[in-house]
């Protein structure tokens, strides 16, 4: 069975762990495109919510993520392009 390809972003070493696990999550887990903060804490339970919600505003300073809704968070599509496929 073939390996499912992933979406990686390209420039490492700018997001901190947490934030880069989201950003993977969101990029590779169709489903997962766009979330509230409150959903995106029950995807890491282990995690405070105020890791996540820090990791969502790294997000958006970067341009990862958009905020839609007041407290959605999607995927910035148009940065897709300049990650890669692995």
């Amino acid at each position: 069975m073939p390996i499912p390809m992933r979406i990686i972003p390209n420039d490492h070493g700018v997001l901190n762990l947490p934030a880069y696990a989201i950003l993977d999550n969101m990029l590779n887990v169709p489903e997962r495109d766009y979330r509230t903060f409150e959903e995106m804490c029950s995807f890491f339970p282990k995690d405070e919510p105020s890791t996540v919600r820090n990791a969502l505003t790294e997000l958006k300073d970067e341009k990862y993520v958009i905020i839609i809704h007041g407290n959605t968070y999607a995927v910035n599509k148009l940065r897709i392009p300049n990650m890669k496929l692995r």
